[in-house]
């Protein structure tokens, strides 16, 4: 069904729990598995050796965070490859996935409120709406 499954990752739980359901799907369908992290480009202007280094420290962590999905992935016997890309988290998830050829984002939903959903909308609404491809909103 899936052969190639994009699952994002940032570290927060709804994150880990898309993780861990994409390495279910990736094992039973023998799909490749893909881990995104998306620093995300801050939109502030001046103080630039600040933002550097916020971006930085967001690099390190997200690559932390790509080698403990790695690991989680061998443990369960899936092969999962890890990427780390600048920009907005939707845009550059949806991006991606254009440019791999994949046929499957798995995406975790964060705890907002109605209203903050309906006056921020969220990554994973702005994902399913512009993907090129199947999504997965796991909660």
């Amino acid at each position: 069904m899936f052969t190639k499954i994009l699952v994002a990752i940032d570290g927060s739980p709804a994150s880990e729990k898309a993780l861990a359901a994409a390495v279910d799907l990736a094992a039973n369908s023998r799909a490749e598995l893909i881990a995104l992290g998306v620093v995300e480009v801050p939109e502030v202007v001046g103080m630039i050796d600040e933002v550097d280094e916020i971006r930085q420290g967001t690099e390190a962590y997200l690559r932390q965070i790509n080698e403990a999905a790695v690991n989680y992935a061998r443990s369960r016997g899936v092969v999962l490859r890890s990427v780390l890309v600048r920009g907005h988290a939707a845009e550059a998830i949806v991006k991606y996935a254009e440019s791999e050829g994949v046929n499957l984002i798995v995406v975790g939903q964060r705890g907002h409120s109605r209203i903050a959903r309906f006056l921020l909308g969220s990554t994973s609404d702005r994902v399913s709406e512009h993907s090129p491809c199947s999504v997965m909103i796991v909660k």
